[in-house]
């Protein structure tokens, strides 16, 4: 069977949508593309002026480190950070746009999560980044969690007007949990993916925290300073970080700590209805994308 090979593919995200195991474990596996980290995509189109940008040289710079021209990049910053408010999820257009003048005929690749979902295991990767806010606080205040990052109808339809409808691709992050390796086969197919399905391992790179160690990165947090969007600490103690990555690493894994923190016990019903009407209207409009019974079995709000 012949593979209709996609010479450019872009994964721009969302965050919590299995980004770090799609790059760790996947991207560089696949045979016939060549496999662009974050840290050269965030280079090359988040970290430069828009009003400066060199599409060509961009290009040219990309294309001499691939060898048959076929490039897979993958930076999920592109969309927006989850945990910064400010970052780049405003500036996510200008991003596309430099995206677009580099590669017209690109594939973008996204993937979408239930909000309520991604955002309790982003507020979770706050914590394990050294945050300090209380749930709600990071939720509803505004100082690191921006809530109209998340209107996925808005970022597919500014990349289908501008790649086309066709070379816009969404996939649902929960297809991918009820099936990894039916997902990833169909995955292949329709983006023309040559893997070693044999060589992956499925083991996720994040895991959720449990709920007893919730209060002792609290009180961990506290004793160190770090840029994740904003937190607040009492005194920065040289060597706390690794104590903090230490909970996550060593502890957090034993059973003694108890379940894991569910969606069920972070969001309480006043917080489900107001996200309900905060993000029900924009995946109406998504549906007309990607099919209202698919986001319904799934379970987005509508």
């Amino acid at each position: 069977m012949l593979v209709k090979i996609m010479p450019v593919i872009v994964h721009i995200g969302y965050p919590k949508t299995a980004t770090t195991w799609l790059q760790k474990r996947y991207f560089p596996n696949i045979k016939n593309f060549n496999y662009i980290s974050f840290l050269e995509v965030n280079k090359l189109f988040i970290d430069t002026d828009f009003f400066t940008f060199n599409a060509q040289n961009t290009r040219m710079e990309l294309l001499a480190n691939s060898k048959d021209g076929n490039l897979l990049l993958s930076s999920e910053f592109i969309t927006t950070a989850i945990n910064a408010h400010w970052h780049h999820g405003y500036y996510s257009a200008g991003v596309a746009q430099k995206i677009h003048a580099t590669f017209p005929d690109a594939t973008i690749v996204v993937f979408i999560r239930r909000q309520q979902s991604l955002i309790c295991s982003a507020y979770q990767q706050y914590l394990k980044n050294g945050g300090t806010y209380g749930f709600r606080r990071w939720l509803y205040s505004g100082d690191v969690f921006c809530s109209e990052h998340l209107y996925y109808d808005r970022m597919v339809e500014f990349y289908d007007n501008l790649f086309g409808e066709k070379q816009v691709r969404v996939y649902f992050y929960e297809d991918f949990k009820e099936d990894s390796n039916g997902f990833l086969t169909s995955l292949n197919n329709d983006l023309g993916l040559v893997v070693d399905m044999n060589s992956i391992s499925l083991k996720p790179e994040n895991v959720g925290l449990r709920r007893m160690i919730i209060p002792l990165l609290f009180l961990v947090n506290h004793f160190y300073k770090k840029p994740i969007g904003l937190k607040r600490y009492i005194i920065h103690v040289p060597g706390m970080t690794s104590v903090g990555k230490g909970i996550y690493k060593f502890i957090n894994p034993l059973p003694l700590f108890r379940n894991f923190l569910s969606e069920d016990k972070m969001l309480k019903p006043k917080d489900k209805l107001k996200l309900h009407d905060f993000y029900s209207e924009s995946n109406r409009r998504l549906a007309n994308r990607v099919g209202l019974e698919r986001l319904n079995h799934h379970g987005y709000y509508l």
